[in-house]
């Protein structure tokens, strides 16, 4: 094999694995995305319908639809002393993107909890909870 051969294989490889890595981000896996992913691209809306716990992660079952509601940390709600329950009735209110929602205020057993401004700014940023500086803007109130 040539030099000039191995040359243009080598460049092939190396112009191949960029193609992928920008590409990658473009299919658009839930899976890879994040809650501000989420803010940035979707759109405010509000939702109707019933809590199902998987695991560690959320749905919201609406109709014949399943969202995945995108809450952030577990432990900043706990520490609101907010407590979701499998099964209950759920009015969410958050930006929407395909089947996922970063959740603004979910309401749920006659408490709401606020989890991110209108903004998309989570409510946990400058606490304990999450990264940054700023105060937590959430506070769990009986829904009027």
């Amino acid at each position: 094999m040539k030099y000039t051969d191995r040359r243009r294989i080598t460049s092939v490889i190396i112009l191949s694995a960029f193609l992928v890595a920008a590409l990658l981000p473009q299919i658009g896996l839930a899976e890879t995305l994040r809650g501000r992913d989420f803010v940035r691209l979707g759109e405010m809306n509000t939702l109707h319908g019933t809590l199902v716990q998987e695991g560690t992660e959320w749905t919201l079952k609406v109709s014949d639809k399943i969202y995945a509601i995108h809450l952030g940390p577990s432990e900043y709600r706990e520490y609101e002393g907010y407590v979701l329950t499998d099964g209950a009735e759920a009015t969410v209110k958050g930006f929407i993107y395909g089947q996922d929602v970063a959740v603004t205020t979910i309401e749920t057993g006659g408490k709401v909890i606020t989890l991110r401004d209108e903004t998309g700014r989570p409510a946990w940023a400058g606490t304990r909870f999450g990264k940054g500086s700023g105060k937590s803007q959430s506070v769990a109130r009986k829904a009027e």
